[in-house]
């Protein structure tokens, strides 16, 4: 995949901080997406030997456990779902430490997919 762009990953107002983006992604792809994401924004400062990256992927590990957990295990968001999430990592000695994230869900509404596409249908002359 692709490296992030400007909006999975920039550098917070704050010295030292990362803020990651997934963008909208299927429930079933989050945690691929953010290791991405995170490994492309920290790619720099494993060349330069500031981050070790088993360390970092040991706390994307957890990250994406606790995500997991919550999503799926406790609140049964479906694996079709599309959510988005965002991470902000402060930098540290060899690792990253989670400073904030957040979570935003979105469902499906097949009933409003179907008026929608219905309407749009109808409105272009299309047979429904």
């Amino acid at each position: 995949m692709s490296t992030p762009t400007a909006q999975e990953a920039r550098e917070s107002p704050e010295e030292g901080a990362i803020v990651i983006k997934t963008g909208p992604v299927r429930t079933s792809g989050y945690a691929l997406k953010l290791r991405r994401a995170v490994n492309a924004a920290f790619r720099d400062l494993y060349k330069q030997g500031r981050l070790d990256p088993r360390r970092v992927n040991e706390v994307v590990t957890e990250l994406n456990r606790v995500i997991y957990e919550v999503l799926v295990n406790q609140y049964r968001v479906p694996k079709e779902a599309v959510v988005n999430i965002t991470v902000e990592l402060e930098v540290g000695d060899e690792a990253p430490r989670v400073r904030d994230v957040s979570v935003e869900v979105w469902e499906r509404d097949d009933i409003l997919s179907n008026n929608a596409t219905t309407d749009v249908k109808r409105k272009l002359g299309l047979a429904s």
